[in-house]
């Protein structure tokens, strides 16, 4: 017992209380600060390193203190060195200095289609490097990730036969959070916008009564946070410290047991249903959970996972799904409270098909204005300045002769690529006919949807790594902005025409401390 609470005396517990005190918190952030020491370290290091990729052309100094300023710069203004580095360098490749070391950046659609043709044993993706998915959520998330396959096959084919709940939750959902008044209503638009999509995504991931559980949102939203913040923390130190510092900086284990205590009971009676019907279970659920549990069942002996295997998978799927397209709608909705005189024409679509077609998912698939609204929203604003991102496991040859060592990290040119004048004419500016209008064939119209990504296109990634939750995501953003356009006018204060965005290293998205205003439509 004395061991016990001298050993809890160390982690910074009290004996009374069993919660941690405030010098722990403190250590805490004397590593963070002790990681920022550290970080230039990783970049000199990376900067002797660097013999290896003097064949690649450099964008900024190359001398040791003036790649380490430029480095800087990167964390303040990536959107501007990519545009600068696509018109250098057009079609070419080359490299640029940041804290983490140098990333090499291509552009063009050639180069882009050599990314998306190589193989994963060439070209590894980053994702789970970045977010440093083995401390911030999971062990084992990385190496199964059979979600991923979830979301690709039986949630995408179940999206028709979901669609009314789906839409039934978004009405409700909006109606709750968007008051609908005669006189202008001031509201923080991404928190908005968060608990609007959490609640759509949920209906399809966890069913009710989960979904509108106050508890399961904030661990959701939190467990986000968390990842975002712990992983950029971890990533300012030595990837040899990553094991120790990983341990430190992570909430995984708090949101396990209360993802545990919402989804335990959930999963026991399904298996439970499942072992007493069978087959004959005719009512039996449709759903995230549920397809996880099949996907379980129908695996060898040896694949099958335990309840906390599938309770990360859902933690982790609702991070994928509420986060990007929380992101994508706020856009969306900033275009539109900047350029009220869109409602109209979208509006008049809208009301059109779903009095032909009714709320269905093949209504939201004829939106095609609506679709191109929200395609030429992710174009201007994407999900940063680089995209594609890759290390390179193999010497990898580009088609331009230009050979990339092992070891290197790469991305493509997404800010440059997307506003590029000669894909798409005055690229800066927002066009809501722009993919509306496109020439296409006979029985190619669908080319120019929001849901397929040619190699001028990298919102959704490309190839077999493209996002597999892109169908679910469309509909969710068009039944949302459907329900918006039919019920509310939307502005900006003091009319302004502006569009907030932030950026911080790689990250675009739009500002979340910006506020638009609703009220109940007008009708002329």
């Amino acid at each position: 017992m004395r061991s016990c609470m001298q050993f809890s005396g160390i982690l910074g517990i009290s004996k009374k209380s069993s919660k941690p005190v405030f010098w722990f918190k403190d250590f805490r952030l004397l590593l963070t600060g002790l990681g920022f020491v550290l970080s230039p370290l990783k970049f000199v290091k990376a900067y002797y390193e660097k013999a290896k990729l003097d064949h690649i052309a450099t964008l900024g100094p190359d001398r040791l203190w003036g790649s380490y300023m430029a480095a800087l710069r990167w964390t303040t203004a990536a959107t501007d060195i990519v545009e600068e580095g696509y018109h250098l360098y057009p079609g070419g490749i080359y490299k640029i200095p940041t804290i983490d070391g140098w990333r090499v950046v291509v552009n063009g659609t050639g180069l882009v289609k050599d990314i998306m043709q190589a193989s994963d044993e060439q070209l590894q993706v980053v994702t789970n490097e970045i977010l440093q998915t083995r401390y911030t959520m999971h062990p084992e998330l990385a190496p199964d990730p059979c979600y991923i396959d979830v979301i690709r096959t039986p949630l995408t084919r179940n999206i028709g036969a979901r669609f009314a709940d789906v839409h039934d939750a978004v009405r409700k959902v909006i109606s709750e959070n968007i008051p609908i008044t005669d006189d202008w209503t001031e509201m923080y638009t991404y928190q908005t916008v968060l608990a609007i999509v959490f609640r759509a995504v949920n209906c399809l991931f966890a069913g009710l009564p989960l979904f509108w559980d106050p508890d399961w949102y904030d661990l959701n939203i939190t467990f986000a946070i968390d990842v975002v913040v712990n992983s950029a923390i971890i990533n300012l130190f030595p990837k040899f410290t990553h094991p120790v510092v990983g341990r430190i900086f992570t909430g995984r284990k708090s949101a396990m047991r209360r993802a545990i205590r919402h989804l335990q009971p959930i999963i026991q009676e399904r298996l439970k249903m499942q072992e007493q019907i069978g087959q004959e279970w005719v009512d039996r659920p449709s759903d995230f959970i549920q397809w996880l549990i099949d996907t379980e069942q129908n695996a060898p002996l040896s694949q099958r996972t335990s309840v906390e295997d599938i309770c990360i998978r859902v933690l982790a799927a609702n991070f994928a799904a509420v986060h990007t397209t929380s992101f994508a709608f706020t856009c969306a909705l900033y275009h539109l409270a900047s350029h009220p005189e869109l409602a109209e024409p979208l509006r008049k679509e809208v009301q059109m098909t779903v009095e032909r077609e009714g709320w269905t998912k093949v209504s939201m698939v004829q939106m095609r204005l609506l679709d191109n609204f929200l395609k030429e929203s992710e174009r201007l604003n994407g999900v940063g300045a680089t995209g594609l991102q890759r290390k390179v496991l193999q010497d990898f040859t580009f088609s331009n002769g230009i050979t990339v060592p092992a070891g290197t990290m790469i991305g493509a040119s997404t800010w440059g690529l997307q506003r590029d004048d000669e894909i798409y004419p005055k690229g800066d500016e927002l066009n809501h006919y722009r993919f509306y209008e496109m020439p296409s064939r006979e029985g190619e119209r669908s080319k120019h949807q929001l849901v397929i990504p040619p190699s001028e296109w990298l919102t959704f990634g490309q190839g077999g790594h493209a996002c597999p939750g892109r169908f679910f995501a469309s509909a969710e953003l068009k039944v949302m902005m459907a329900h918006i356009l039919l019920n509310y006018d939307v502005k900006f204060p003091n009319d302004s025409k502006g569009f907030p965005r932030f950026k911080f290293s790689n990250i675009v998205g739009p500002n979340q401390t910006a506020k638009v205003l609703f009220r109940k439509r007008k009708v002329d």
